[in-house]
């Protein structure tokens, strides 16, 4: 009987065998199938993201494209490139090659970069961004030509300036027997000045190394005279004078003589042009003999003038020099007035006077070092000297018209954006001659035309 129930047994457990083995071959299967599946499945995300990758690339390769164009960063390695191609050297003409820098060969297994040479251009690429920032963000390089627009830009620059001008005088009409014992009238008179203007210059780019620009300004003018005799019983006068008109028109072109390789600093060369129409000093009316009876404010303007009245034009030259870890600037400058006819107006009240005046011609030097505080702010110092030659009246020299004054200048910049920067630049006087204070704040803004 074992026997048998044990043959039973096997023959019962068989097909149950049979089944478990067909149902493990059917899971392995789908198991296998799966398998495919999800792995044809990461073969498509693969090739989408290959695809996705190389988008980037197209775009990351454009934009560096537009910030080179821009001025902003050089010419960089990117992922993927066969060779390294050379970069532009910021304190050189953005959008333009190094004449020192050569198209260099690939890399390959015989021609490997020494050790730290990654390094070092990593350095030197930073030190020509930092360079870049500084030349754009500096408003005395900007006024004097020291960065130019690449071929095709335009530069749009919306700009605010503020001087102010002051001077104490003292008038004396008597003699003196001793020192501090005077005879006859003392008078004195204390002169404000303030003018706001602003003014939008438009810079175009005809060639990497020609620019033209040109700035049309609008000049509002506020001011007042105080003027007093000496004595306990005077009575101060005061005069209030004010004016709003359209400025000097200015035409300018810059050319850039070299890319400052070798070591060389880089040289551009401007032309500036300035017209004539603003009012002129001569051309506001003046209190005279018939519309005012207070003798002392006889043949003062009633209104300040918005312009000077002459053409002039002037060369310069700017060179600027980058060093770690700012940038050395120099600009020398030579001003040619040109002469112009005028009816004076006569405090007596008489006809004007016809009058042929020509300002002195004037040479003026600025020295001075940027730095830049990181990749987008930047501090620059300068100073500005300039001498003014004797003046001409009907075409005689006219004694002591001849003077100096100079000018401290500082500002910073900042880089808002790859195309926009804010420049802010503070001027302070030296001398009689020169503004007390100036404050300039200006937002140029780059735009691709071509």
């Amino acid at each position: 009987m074992f026997p048998l129930s044990v043959a039973m047994a096997v023959a019962a457990a068989a097909p149950v065998r049979a089944e478990t083995q067909q149902d493990k071959i059917s899971a392995l299967a789908a198991s296998v199938e799966a398998q495919q599946a999800k792995l044809n499945h990461e073969e498509l995300q693969l090739e989408q993201q290959s695809l996705e990758l190389s988008r980037q690339q197209q775009l990351l390769d454009t934009e560096m494209a537009s910030l080179r164009g821009a001025g902003q960063v050089g010419k960089t390695k990117t992922k993927g490139s066969a060779s390294a191609p050379a970069y532009t050297p910021l304190y050189t003409q953005p959008g333009q090659e190094s004449e020192q820098a050569a198209a260099p060969q690939p890399v390959g297994a015989d021609q490997q970069q020494p050790v730290g040479a990654e390094q070092q251009q990593a350095q030197q690429q930073n030190q020509n961004q930092r360079t870049q920032v500084i030349l754009q963000s500096s408003t005395t390089l900007s006024n004097a030509g020291g960065v130019l627009t690449p071929k095709g830009q335009l530069v749009i620059d919306p700009s605010l300036e503020y001087d102010y001008w002051t001077q104490n005088q003292l008038n004396l009409n008597g003699f003196t027997i001793i020192p501090g014992i005077t005879f006859g009238n003392v008078f004195i008179s204390r002169v404000d000045q303030r003018f706001l203007t602003g003014a939008v210059t438009a810079r175009y780019g005809v060639t990497d190394r020609l620019e033209i620009n040109l700035k049309l300004p609008v000049v509002g003018s506020f001011g007042s005279l105080t003027a007093q005799e000496a004595g306990t019983s005077a009575t101060p006068i005061e005069v209030n004078q004010s004016n709003g008109n359209i400025g000097d028109v200015q035409l300018g072109a810059s050319y850039q003589f070299n890319s400052g390789a070798n070591g060389w600093p880089v040289f551009v060369g401007n032309l500036l042009f300035k017209t004539a129409t603003g009012q002129s000093p001569y051309d506001v009316p003046i209190y005279n003999a018939a519309n005012t009876t207070n003798t002392n404010i006889i043949g003062v303007p009633k209104r300040l003038p918005t312009g000077t009245g002459f053409y002039s034009l002037e060369p310069n030259v700017t060179m600027f020099y980058a060093t770690a870890p700012g940038v050395l600037f120099g600009n020398l400058e030579f001003i040619q007035n040109f002469s112009n006819t005028f009816d004076i107006p006569n405090p007596s009240g008489d006809p004007p006077t016809r009058t042929s005046l020509q300002p002195g011609k004037a040479v003026a030097a600025t020295f001075g070092m940027g730095f830049a505080l990181n990749d987008r702010a930047s501090m620059t110092f300068s100073y500005q000297e300039e001498h003014v030659f004797a003046s001409s009246e009907n075409g005689q020299q006219i004694n002591g018209s001849t003077y100096d004054f100079g000018t401290f200048d500082f500002g910073i910049g900042y880089v808002i954006t790859p195309r926009t920067n804010l420049n802010i630049g503070v001027g302070i006087g030296v001398g009689p001659y020169a503004p007390a204070a100036k404050i300039l704040v200006e937002m140029p803004t780059r735009f691709n035309i071509f």
